[in-house]
């Protein structure tokens, strides 16, 4: 269980050209941005998770046990659990 806080973060990008060609095995040409996408775990007790995005207003909240019972199968590997 994580026991201090983790933060981590990825800049953001911009794909100038080439977007769609990737997919197909060609060339894009992305470049990063000065912004940051930030994301924070920190362990609770209460045995929820919880997501907060506030500068879009958006703040929800799961059980975890709720979300144990999700269906993952469609990741294509075993099946996880929380611990």
């Amino acid at each position: 269980m994580l026991s201090e806080v983790l933060l981590v973060s990825a800049p953001g990008k911009v794909i100038l050209h080439g977007e769609h060609a990737v997919v197909h095995g060609k060339v894009a040409l992305a470049v990063a941005l000065n912004l940051r996408t930030f994301l924070r775990l920190q362990p609770h007790s209460n045995g929820r998770v919880g997501l907060n995005l506030p500068n879009i207003g958006v703040r929800r909240a799961w059980d975890v046990a709720s979300l144990q019972l999700l269906d993952t199968s469609f990741l294509g590997g075993p099946r996880r659990t929380w611990s």
